[in-house]
This record gives structure tokens, sequence and C-alpha cells, in this order.
């Protein structure tokens, strides 16, 4: 059974449509992200799933139970959801064991029950010995486990987080990615995370949901939408894009400025097709070559990478590379073996990395 779907549901925001004819599946303990930019609908979708945000049209149901469609409209409390929010919604005034104990209490009266639920969860997000402490006296990642025990106690079937990781440091943020991804599969959880950093959505999820302007451009695991993006957005939305004008030769092979260009997989397109072929810094290989079909304009040490540009039969390509090439020119560029990518259609603009 999905832990949660999702289907054909319109939503608006301040009267202005934001969803519509939206549809999403997520299966028991798997993590979905929302991912994309500002104002594209991936907050009302989690609000929507909430209850916190009313359905014009459409199902949801969470756990084959529906709460939303043909009249329906369950309330948040009654849900079982779990949400973890951008700015961890603490009370101030309560110290840890009360923030963590607060939704619990308005379901159990056993006191004692709740005092051994709450040591519980703080052991599991590792805050044991904490629980006398108020917000003010944590850190921020200390302050995000407390809102995560407080989502857990009540044991949800879903969990809804919000840019939950915005207001971390980067030191400590994918650490915390870490830990929370853990304990959610530990724990059996299936969630919805909303970002807008593709670098979270990739250490956190295992399906992505890549949305633009109120729908779902691509859907399925990370891997999969940057090695293999439907469409230029995809490919730009997640990552460097290197667009090389191309003819499909047969099959397996492009015909391009840079030369021949075999795929590991078969080319959707008929012989004749002319598009663009994406290629990411890391699929292009460079080789000292004074002689070679390109030149290094520029190169930036970035640490884990070095970030080169070069010249290519007309064309400025992104490449990424583990060391700096010496003081030399000349490079030959040849393209890894790999699935291509091919985006048939004369009529598409030739990107050129600047």
């Amino acid at each position: 059974m999905a832990a949660l779907t999702i289907h054909d549901i319109c939503c608006s925001y301040n009267g202005k449509p934001v969803l519509d004819g939206l549809s999403l599946k997520v299966q028991s303990n798997e993590i979905m992200c929302l991912l994309g930019a500002s104002g594209c609908g991936k907050t009302t979708l989690l609000k929507a799933v909430a209850g916190l945000l009313p359905v014009t049209r459409g199902e949801i149901a969470i756990n084959g139970q529906a709460v939303n469609g043909h009249g329906l409209a369950v309330v948040p409390e009654e849900r079982n959801i779990g949400m973890i929010f951008q700015d961890y919604a603490l009370f101030p005034h309560l110290n840890v064991a009360q923030n963590v104990a607060f939704g619990l209490q308005s379901k159990e009266s056993n006191k004692a029950f709740i005092q051994k639920r709450v040591a519980e969860v703080l052991e599991l997000v590792n805050l044991v010995g904490l629980g006398d402490r108020y917000p003010h006296q944590l850190s921020g990642g200390q302050q995000q486990r407390v809102a995560i025990a407080r989502a857990l106690i009540c044991q949800p079937q879903l969990m809804l987080l919000d840019e939950p990781f915005s207001n971390i440091d980067t030191q400590v943020r994918m650490r915390l990615i870490g830990e929370i991804r853990a304990l959610l599969k530990e724990q059996g959880i299936s969630a919805i995370f909303v970002t807008h950093s593709k670098e979270e959505a990739f250490a956190f999820s295992d399906k992505l949901a890549l949305f633009r302007e109120g729908h779902i451009e691509q859907v399925g695991r990370p891997q999969t939408l940057y090695q293999h993006p439907q469409t230029p957005f995809v490919a730009d939305f997640l990552g460097q894009s290197n667009y090389v004008p191309a003819t499909v030769h047969d099959s397996h092979t492009l015909l391009t400025p840079i030369g021949s260009i075999p795929s590991l997989v078969p080319i959707d397109a008929e012989p004749g097709s002319e598009g663009r072929l994406l290629l990411r810094p890391r699929q292009i290989h460079l080789t000292e070559a004074e002689q070679g079909n390109g030149r290094v304009l520029e190169q930036q040490f970035l640490g884990a990478h070095t970030r080169c540009l070069v010249e290519c039969q007309g064309l400025t390509l992104e490449v990424s590379i583990n060391e700096p090439l010496p003081a030399v020119s000349g490079v030959q560029v040849s393209v890894a073996p790999h699935a291509l990518t091919f985006f048939p259609g004369e009529g598409e603009r030739r990107r050129e990395v600047a």
C-alpha cells in the first residue's frame, strides 16, 4: 500500500491557482523530495497534504485512507502526520521535554506513559540529558532534533518536512541530514521533504519530484533525474549543463563538432534528427596536447575539483577535472563513454557556457 496517494488535485493560494491536476505517489518507507524554485507549488502541496490548505478538486489518501475528495476534508490533527518546519516552531517558555510532550498531551492523559515516550524519542534523536534545557540554550542542530522528537512522539504514519535544514550551519547540515534519514528509515516512516537545494535533495531523498510552475516536470530517483533528464529544464536545474549541437547517425552514435560520440544505450530519435547533446562537466575528458582540438581559457581550483573553461570547435565548455592542468593551452577534448542524453529539435537555442 502506498503511504501517500495524490490524484488530480487543484489548489489555489490567495485566489490564485497554484496546482492544477497534479498527481503523485509516495511508497511505504520512502522519502520523497519536492524540489523547485520559490513559488513553484511545492509548499502548497505540502500544506494540502497536511490539511492546512483546502483542495478544490482531486483526492488525497494517506496509507489507503482518504483525507480529501468527494466532499471529505479530514482535519490536520486526525491525519496522523508529523510536521517539521523551517523555523522549528518550538515554544520558548517550555523546556525540551515539555516541547516534545506537547503534541502527545492532547491525546494521552497517562503521565507515566508520556514521560516514557519523551525519554524514548529523546534517545532516538541523541538528546539524552537535555530535557531540562530551554530552546535558547541549544544549538540550531539541537533545536531541530527537538522538533523531530516532537513530531515522532505520536508515531505518525507520514512525516512532512518544510525546508528543515535551511537554518542549520553548513558544517552541521550534512551530518544532520544523514542522521534524520537513518532515523526515518529505522522507524519505517514515509516522508515528504520540501527544499530548493539540490544538494539536500540528493543527500536526503529516495525519489525526487522536480516542480515547475505548479506541475511536476519529472519524478524518479535523484541519480536518474541528474543523469537522464527528460527536459533541458531538469538538466539545468540539477547541475551545470553543456549543450553540443548533434545529429543522429544511427541508434548508438551522434555526430558533433567534437567528433563522433557513441552511446551506451539506444538513442530515441531517427537517423538524421538534429538537436543537442547534454554533457555534464565530469563527462568531458581533457588530455594535454598542444595540437589538440581544444584550448584552455580559464582554470579555477575549487578544492575537491578544478573548473576549466575550454574552447573546442567554436563551443565553450565547462569541464570538471581533479587537478589543475599545467600552464599549457592545448588539450584534446573527448567524451567519456556513457548513456547519452539527446534533446531533439533544430529550433532549440544552443546553450554555450560563458
